[in-house]
């Protein structure tokens, strides 16, 4: 007969799924939220490149304005340079989480084997 200590609880069964998921969640909430960020500043640059070329009146401000809209690429290419970083040191995270769990969950397992 199996003893009961040899079969393993739902709980410590189900125990690396639920670490997993919540990984998984709050690496979500976390992109959704950058997402959200990367929209809001992107709008913002739209919106205000928009308002800029409507002030324009003569050729000395379609100069100007032009002139300005180097700088915003510019900024906007850094600001999704700082973006990927985060996107990478967020992946990084999750991948040193996940390698945790795994070892964590195999270490239990051995210990239960032995």
């Amino acid at each position: 007969m199996i003893t009961q200590q040899a079969v393993p609880s739902f709980e410590a069964l189900a125990a690396p799924m639920i670490a997993f998921n919540r990984i998984a969640l709050g690496y979500t909430e976390k992109l959704v939220e950058l997402n959200l960020s990367i929209l809001r500043k992107q709008t913002d640059v739209a919106l205000a490149g928009w308002r800029e070329a409507l002030a324009v009146k003569g050729p000395e401000q379609a100069k100007q304005y032009l002139a300005h809209q180097g700088e915003v690429v510019r900024d906007v290419v850094n600001s999704y340079v700082a973006d990927a970083k985060v996107v990478a040191q967020l992946n990084q995270e999750v991948a040193s989480d996940m390698r945790k769990v795994v070892e964590e969950s195999f270490a239990k397992t051995a210990k239960q084997a032995a």
